[in-house]
């Protein structure tokens, strides 16, 4: 048979046991992971090898990532990484970091096959604890420039030279239209939302205000020159609040360009309609207020009222009660 005493600790451990587990659980809940790829910095040319790096990061330990990588075979094709493995198109990446880190670096090595853009991005990823517990599934992706190898610049004054039925101008020159001919964006386009301000290419900081429901935008950038090279950092996934991608451009000589996109997505609802509630409820605040102060007050009354009759019938019973105790007493002296 349980006794009080044991049932009083089994409630108290119970109780302190939960107390424990919910700052953990908080902590887990909290837990994130992001990723990023570094891709070169400047273009690369057909069957010229190079890396993309891709940094995984956490706000706790590390202690696996599982992710793959999509790239356009078309335009790169993959050749080696201690990482990771596959082709045409996907790649299988699985690895941990050597020493006890927040953070991870894989390298991975590609060949340029034809002129063109290539995609390269983050799927299914998952960071892991070492206790095997998910941390996060970032995505990120990023944009390699294949140009052609057939194009040479003899001179660095205004002329042009033509090899193999190909012309280039060495100079950076403005065409007609104001817009230069390299090292810029000349559109930039959202698929969820509108830029504000309207894009222009002089122009580099925009802001995008999109509902609580989208949670996902993809950016897209068009550069000046094929041969300019187009990196994007940040993720398509939108959290609540401010999420800011950057969009840089570098050309041939090495110029480097960069656009900032702040992505706020809002905490819920429709913002106008929000907006109109806020208004409301502010103007019946002031009422409200004064009505709920009136009711608390004949609240406090009643019970007032009510404590001190139950305090005036506890006082005549204590009395009644030892009035017939006394006389209890007496009546037994007598007896005896």
């Amino acid at each position: 048979m349980i006794t009080k005493t044991k049932l009083v600790k089994r409630i108290f451990s119970s109780l302190l046991t939960a107390a424990l587990a919910v700052p953990m659980t908080a902590l887990t809940a909290h837990a994130t992971g992001e990723a990023f790829f570094y891709p070169p910095k400047n273009p690369v040319m057909t069957d010229q090898q190079f890396e993309v790096s891709v940094t995984f990061s956490a706000d706790s330990e590390i202690g696996s990532v599982q992710a793959n990588i999509a790239y356009d075979d078309s335009v790169i094709e993959f050749v080696s990484s201690d990482n990771a493995s596959g082709g045409g198109g996907v790649l299988t990446v699985n690895g941990f970091p050597d020493t006890p880190s927040s953070e991870v670096d894989f390298s991975f090595t590609f060949k340029g096959l034809s002129a063109g853009n290539a995609n390269i991005s983050l799927q299914s990823c998952q960071i892991y604890s070492p206790d095997s517990e998910l941390i996060g599934s970032p995505t990120a992706y990023c944009v390699i420039t294949v140009g052609s190898d057939k194009v040479e610049t003899k001179t660095e004054t205004e002329t042009t030279t033509t090899t193999e039925k190909t012309t280039t101008t060495t100079t950076k020159t403005a065409p007609s239209n104001g817009i230069p001919d390299k090292g810029v964006l000349t559109a930039l386009t959202v698929d969820n939302g509108e830029l504000s301000p309207a894009f222009a290419y002089n122009v580099y900081n925009y802001t995008v205000n999109v509902d609580n429901s989208v949670t996902n935008v993809e950016i897209e950038g068009t550069t000046a020159s094929p041969s300019d090279y187009i990196w994007y950092t940040g993720t398509s996934e939108c959290q609540v609040g401010e999420n800011v991608r950057t969009i840089t451009v570098t050309d041939v000589d090495g110029n480097a360009t960069t656009y900032t996109v702040t992505i706020i997505r809002a905490s819920g609802g429709d913002e106008q309609q929000t907006q109109t509630v806020q208004k409301k409820d502010s103007s019946d605040t002031s009422s409200a207020v004064s009505k709920n102060a009136n009711v608390m007050d004949q609240y406090k009354k009643m019970l007032n009222t009510a404590l001190a009759i139950v305090l005036i019938v506890l006082v005549i019973a204590l009395v009644v009660i030892i009035i017939w105790i006394r006389g209890k007493i007496k009546g037994g002296k007598k007896d005896k």
